[in-house]
């Protein structure tokens, strides 16, 4: 069988996948939504547990773990992340479901959230294995993938999503390409797709600074925990524009700035931090253990990393004025509360990563053949589109004395509430 993660490890660190049903219900609730809408949106529509069966190198037979949960399509096709990873259940797909109606809504997309993907280290298979694996899983999805538009997850990329398009060529009555988003270019993927997961966590982090908390990027200094999609993207396009990045870390190690103001290097330090043994020859900045980074003096924390990176007990140690999470489940509810607590902003990832459905969108129109785009045009409207959910939840923020979570979620669920009022 596929040899899985030590188990200890993942229990630690495995991201609260559950949180987003958590905050729905909360939103649900203060929005008074009637009961029989409310029941839709707590609740996922179809939930799929699917064999996976596919032929090893030596020829032998192996079995995964499948699944696909798709929670609400009353605004459009399903859309949400696809992934590889060895602890997936269907309960943490439910949760990421959720997460992507949300933020969907948010970003005022016709598009509904769903989340799937295969309970496997995809590190512990040969190329070919990943190509009959993704097959496999792609012919034994139910018809639901006729109102599917998948996107990258954790331990899938472009390749994942080229074959699952290819797979799915004869069940599909639309363009088989429109199936997916994130994929090469070669296929009808957009070129500033692949970098929208980092940069809508960027573009998110500057406005909220520069509006909200009146600290110019420029003045800025900001921590980076996990140096993954999109942590390691996030932080070079803010050093770009200004930013001093003082910390960044992997899930092994990390580094920090010196004390001179120069920041670190955002293009060389994720190289350093992801091989084993290099780490000590980076000559501009100090090692650390990855907790000094999380609690990093900095005017932002960005949270980059697949799992949990504060809960409550961590919330004490955390000095950033800003925290933001860039995955599900980075901040706990309980996390959440005891930053707050304390006077931490806490942006959530269904906003700060809001730029992932808006690009899928944009790589969907293009793939149905409803507009052609330049790489410049798929820009601008990403920045619009993200420039306008953040005053979205701004205003309901401030209109109603909100978290940006609480506000976020009520926005969102709001959206979805009333798509579902007028088809009743």
């Amino acid at each position: 069988m596929i040899p899985f993660h030590d188990t200890s490890d993942a229990d630690r660190t495995a991201p609260d996948l559950a949180a987003p049903w958590t905050y729905a219900t909360t939103a649900t609730r203060r929005l008074g939504v009637p009961d029989e809408i409310e029941q839709r949106l707590l609740h996922p529509r179809q939930r799929q547990r699917i064999s996976v069966p596919f032929e090893r190198d030596d020829g032998t037979l192996d079995v995964c773990e499948g699944y696909r949960v798709r929670h609400d399509g009353v605004r459009g096709p399903y859309l949400g992340p696809h992934r590889y990873y060895p602890a997936l259940t269907g309960d943490d797909c439910a949760g990421l479901a959720a997460a992507a109606t949300v933020s969907a809504a948010i970003a005022d997309l016709p598009f509904g959230g769903a989340a799937g993907g295969i309970a496997v280290d995809p590190t512990a298979l040969s190329r070919d294995e990943r190509v009959r694996l993704t097959r496999s899983y792609a012919r034994r999805l139910s018809d639901g993938e006729r109102g599917d538009v998948l996107v990258p997850g954790v331990g899938t990329n472009q390749r994942t999503m080229a074959r699952f398009a290819d797979a799915a060529t004869d069940r599909v009555d639309a363009p088989r390409t429109a199936t997916v988003a994130g994929k090469p270019p070669a296929i009808g993927g957009l070129r500033e797709i692949d970098r929208a997961e980092g940069h809508s966590v960027a573009h998110v982090t500057q406005e909220i600074l520069e509006t909200d908390c009146e600290r110019p990027l420029s003045d800025a200094t900001i921590a980076v925990y996990g140096v993954g999609v999109p942590g390691a993207r996030a932080a070079r396009l803010l050093e770009f524009r200004g930013g001093t990045v003082v910390a960044m870390c992997s899930d092994r190690a990390g580094l920090v700035a010196p004390d001179d103001g120069s920041g670190l290097d955002t293009n060389l330090v994720p190289s350093y931090l992801d091989r084993p043994g290099a780490i000590a020859e980076y000559e501009d900045g100090t090692v650390t253990g990855t907790e000094n980074v999380l609690e990093r003096d900095a005017d932002a924390l960005l949270l980059g990393a697949p799992e949990t990176a504060i809960t409550a007990e961590d919330a004490d140690g955390i000095r950033a004025d800003l925290v933001v999470e860039g995955t599900v489940g980075a901040v706990t509810p309980d996390g959440q509360r005891a930053l707050e607590e304390r006077g931490i902003t806490v942006v959530p990832a269904v906003l700060a990563s809001a730029g992932r459905a808006v690009a899928a969108h944009l790589e969907w129109v293009h793939n149905v053949g409803r507009d052609r785009m330049s790489d410049a045009r798929v820009s601008n409207e990403f920045a619009y589109a993200l420039t306008d959910a953040v005053d979205d939840v701004r205003d309901r923020r401030e209109r109603c004395d909100l978290s940006w979570r609480d506000a976020a979620y009520s926005v969102g669920l709001s959206r979805v509430a009333g798509a579902h009022e007028v088809i009743r």
